[in-house]
């Protein structure tokens, strides 16, 4: 996707509502946006909305504990 924010490249580390429809908004406007999740998911990923504001994004579970 091209965008005016093409080229640029976010690692999300955040939950709840406010990060994630900040990193979907900066994905929909062409930047490449990494997030990273806590090992066995996320602790709100039942909200209404909450799968659709992490589209456009890539990510991978981390465990950053150990």
């Amino acid at each position: 996707m091209s965008g005016v924010l093409q080229g640029l490249k976010v690692i999300d580390l955040s939950w709840g509502m406010a990060g994630p429809m900040a990193g979907m908004l900066l994905s929909d406007h062409g930047a490449e946006i990494v997030r990273i999740e806590r090992p066995g998911g996320e602790p709100f990923d039942e909200p209404y909305g909450y799968r659709t504001w992490h589209r456009g994004k890539k990510s991978v579970e981390l465990d950053l504990g150990s």
